[in-house]
């Protein structure tokens, strides 16, 4: 799959310090992925996440793939997909090719299924700091991998223009995904009585509905019009206006 930009790698991928030592310093993350998500076509025999190490030192990554739990370990998760390598060492300004490949157990096949890619990423301590108190973190990427069956109805390009906003009982909007496609919706606002109220970005999982909570109170008795941005298939952001009517 096309990858995107190396600063939109770094700003998409969820980067979690998961140890220790508390200090003056910080050691910063040092590798990047290709892109921000992933499409796994039902029918083709891999997808590939390159992983470039663009730090000053050689790191230790270690993949897996889980289902949604953030909390999860490579020994605890039960998903239908091989990667290989699960661990490799990756040198200063060189890359390495993770490998994802579908088992072939039952997915539904109406619909897209969500899994997430997780890469953590074990800094060494250079010699230099090795006596120091710097701070030695590890970074885990979490990315989004959709594995799309084959011929679903519409496309996922075209689904953010199908979500269908109403008003939700108690005030504010919901949105309703009548597609077989995952929308990820960024930069969401609601314009109303010459007020605008942002909505943090969520994601609508296929044939279902989101009730956003708004950030503040905005007067919602005319119409409504709602201005979005959704993420396409290459983290690509598209822009998206609805209007809904007076009750």
């Amino acid at each position: 799959m096309p990858g995107t930009n190396r600063m939109m790698s770094r700003w998409s991928a969820v980067a979690v310090a998961l140890a220790t030592v508390t200090a003056s310093g910080v050691t910063e993350a040092g590798i990047v992925m290709n892109a921000t998500r992933y499409v796994y076509d039902a029918g083709v025999n891999e997808v590939t996440v390159k992983v470039s190490n663009t730090g000053s030192l050689p790191v230790l990554t270690q993949a897996w793939i889980d289902e949604g739990d953030a909390h999860s370990t490579p020994e605890r998760v039960d998903v239908p997909f091989n990667l290989t390598p699960p661990i490799a060492r990756v040198e200063s300004g060189k890359s390495q090719t993770l490998r994802i490949s579908y088992t072939g157990a039952a997915l539904p096949a109406d619909r897209e299924s969500l899994f997430w890619i997780n890469v953590l990423e074990v800094p060494p301590k250079s010699a230099e700091d090795k006596d120091s108190s710097k701070m030695q973190l590890a970074f885990r990427y979490r990315l989004k991998l959709f594995y799309r069956p084959k011929g679903l109805a519409g496309s996922a390009s075209g689904s953010p223009d199908r979500i269908v906003w109403t008003r939700a009982s108690g005030g504010g909007l919901s949105a309703d995904n009548p597609t077989a496609y995952h929308v990820t919706m960024n930069d969401v606002h609601l314009e109303s009585a010459g007020r605008s109220v942002s909505i943090e970005p969520f994601a609508i999982a296929p044939f279902a509905k989101a009730t956003p909570k708004l950030a503040e109170a905005i007067p919602l008795d005319g119409g409504v019009t709602v201005r979005y941005q959704s993420i396409n298939d290459y983290g690509g952001f598209v822009s998206h206006e609805k209007t809904v009517g007076a009750p």
